[in-house]
């Protein structure tokens, strides 16, 4: 039941109201009415469009989804502003995306007295006063976090939510610098164990300060005593590794996956509370994780030829599909994918170039390759930097047979050439700062192309520092010149994002398709590398990126969570649109059908593609693109 009351009782101070000034706040409370809902009536039916938001003013009232209590609301809350905007084309109250719609009802747990703001108020004042525009209207961020709450439940019991502590850690077993090869030998005999940590110094068994603690296995110890003829009773302490590689128990078992596959390492040292908990190692983890990323490493490690390359390659599509299949968030999948392809490429260009070519050169790897965020094999983007005053008799063959082999691997040649194979791109570091200076100053669309690829470039073998002088020389080159940033940002907005996407294609009954990387991705990608570029930034991950520039107050911290997150959405959709294809883990189009997505992708798309748009006007003001 409801009933126009006296509606005096409002309390201006809460939040969002209190952003009201006077003047505004009369005009709502003259617009206020109060609902009167007994205990178990239904406020809102699933799907309910609302004219007014409710703000609580006595009693308890329940979100409900599918049977279960989504949400509770007590005095001062309000609720309804899904159902209030929902589904209206036009937008929230200050004109950005509606929330879409949920399948939630609104019920009185117990008798509840509400107070309601008309739509056209709220419209009105939102608009009127921005401050309290950008209160009432729900957080983008916290939006998108919402919806994709339905799929929470897969993706606790996924490979990203696992923790170390849900793997068996063996129990560490120690020996002192002192004792001999022979006593480690029998303390790993004696307690089952293929590795022994050895306590330098005052080092206790709980790691503390005092000493070092190191780590000698089986292999270590076989190696020693077969292959190096190495006393038996020598000590285990000038011999066994210090630099331990340590994750804490509460870590996810994906972060030691990637720290294994990074070092080559079959085993890790896992603390809790400062002391060592135990050793993690690799069969343990394979049993828990169930796919084979680490046997992939591991191939890559051994393979004597290019051609044993060929299957660890292959095998990254099989793995890709299993780990987007158990519901793996694609950040992660990202981040191993990353450190996979990079130690083929390393191990590849080892086994094809001579030893002075790999001690005077820097393999990179660019685009997206280069920021860590290639999930499928995309065209090659990479180059080779040579030492100045270094000539390699064999080069022009050696970056041929590296360009060729990617290819035979599922790598296709990138359209603009921009690959070792192409003498552009293999040259010497006096050589490749001559093109930074000219990237910079005579820009034109392929100079602004390239420095965008070279800007994103990170090293994958040889001398990093040459790689690291180029960036180096690239900023320092850079000036406060608005022309040229103007000219680099421009290609963010080169691309329509489409409004009013849901609403006219499916009234006409087409299944349009729309190019996600176009649409959604590179704008985000490119404007977020052009701001980065603008401050020297020397972050080269696109949310590392966000949250560097947000540091510094180019982006407001809510707005940068807002762009992560609607970035990693869209990647996602992107992975899983190529995935289900015929051709995953190729390179494939980008198009996204809208009739194929679920009611969930497709709010979420909705809502992603108005906040490209919003921050492509970003850019333009920003860079002043639209003078």
């Amino acid at each position: 039941m409801s009933d126009s009351l006296d509606s005096g009782a409002f309390d201006f101070a809460v939040p969002p109201f209190d952003r009201l000034t006077p003047a505004e706040q009369a005009r709502l409370a003259a617009s206020l009415d109060l609902g009167l809902y007994a205990k178990d009536s239904v406020i809102l039916k699933p799907g309910e469009r609302a004219d007014c938001l409710y703000v609580v003013m006595r009693g308890l009232v329940q979100e409900r989804r599918g049977g279960e209590v989504a949400a509770v609301h007590g005095p001062h809350d309000s609720f309804g502003l899904q159902a209030l905007f929902g589904d209206d084309t036009a937008g929230g109250p200050d004109g950005r995306p509606g929330e879409g719609g949920g399948a939630v009802a609104c019920v009185a747990a117990e008798d509840t007295i509400c107070h309601l703001v008309p739509r056209q108020a709220l419209v009105e004042l939102a608009r009127d006063n921005p401050a309290f525009g950008d209160c009432i209207y729900q957080d983008f961020g916290d939006k998108l976090r919402a919806l994709s709450s339905e799929r929470a439940n897969r993706e606790m019991a996924a490979l990203t939510m696992a923790r170390i502590r849900q793997a068996y850690l063996h129990p560490p077993v120690f020996v002192n610098a002192a004792d001999s090869l022979r006593d480690a030998a029998l303390a790993m005999k004696r307690n089952q164990a293929s590795s022994v940590l050895v306590r330098e110094g005052n080092a206790a068994e709980t790691g503390a300060p005092g000493g070092r603690i190191g780590i000698l296995t089986g292999t270590d110890l076989r190696d020693l005593v077969l292959l190096d003829g190495c006393p038996v009773d020598s000590p285990v302490g000038p011999v066994a590794r210090y630099e331990l590689l340590t994750l804490d128990r509460d870590d996810l078992l994906f972060n030691a996956l990637i720290l294994m596959a990074k070092h080559s390492v079959r085993r890790l040292v896992i603390m809790e509370h400062g002391a060592v908990a135990g050793v993690l190692e690799q069969a343990d983890l394979l049993a828990l994780l169930s796919n084979h990323s680490q046997v992939i490493a591991l191939r890559v490690d051994r393979a004597v030829s290019p051609d044993d390359l060929a299957q660890a390659s292959q095998d990254i599509v099989g793995l890709i599909r299993t780990l987007h299949g158990t519901g793996v968030k694609v950040s992660f999948i990202a981040d191993l994918v990353t450190e996979l392809n990079r130690k083929i490429f390393r191990r590849l260009f080892e086994l094809l170039a001579p030893p002075d070519l790999l001690a005077n050169s820097c393999l990179i790897v660019m685009g997206s390759e280069g920021r860590g965020e290639q999930l499928l094999k995309t065209d090659q983007d990479n180059g080779l930097i040579l030492r100045d005053g270094y000539e390699c008799p064999t080069l022009k063959e050696v970056t041929a047979a590296f360009t060729a082999r990617l290819v035979e691997f599922g790598y296709p040649p990138c359209p603009g050439n921009i690959m070792v194979s192409n003498p552009d791109w293999t040259r010497p570091l006096a050589a490749y700062k001559d093109a930074v200076f000219h990237w910079i100053h005579r820009p034109d669309e392929t100079a602004s192309m390239n420095l965008a690829i070279f800007y994103d470039a990170a090293a994958v073998a040889g001398d990093a520092s040459l790689l690291a002088e180029v960036k180096g020389y690239l900023l320092s080159r850079l000036q406060d010149n608005q022309m040229f940033f103007t000219a680099f940002a421009r290609p963010a907005l080169a691309f329509d994002t489409p409004s009013g996407l849901f609403g006219g294609l499916f009234e006409r009954r087409r299944n349009e398709a729309l190019d996600i990387k176009k649409a959604g991705i590179f704008p985000i990608v490119h404007g977020i590398r052009a701001l980065a570029l603008e401050k020297h930034m020397a972050e080269t991950n696109t949310v590392d990126r966000l949250w560097a520039l947000a540091d510094r107050s180019v982006l407001d911290r809510g707005f940068a969570g807002e762009l992560a997150e609607a970035f990693t959405f869209l990647s996602t959709l992107r992975l899983k649109a190529r995935v289900d294809s015929s051709a995953a883990g190729t390179q494939t189009d980008n198009l996204v059908r809208m009739e194929d997505l679920g009611k969930l992708d497709r709010d979420q798309f909705k809502d992603c593609l108005g906040l490209v748009k919003k921050f492509k006007e970003f850019i333009a003001y920003h860079f002043h693109l639209n003078h």
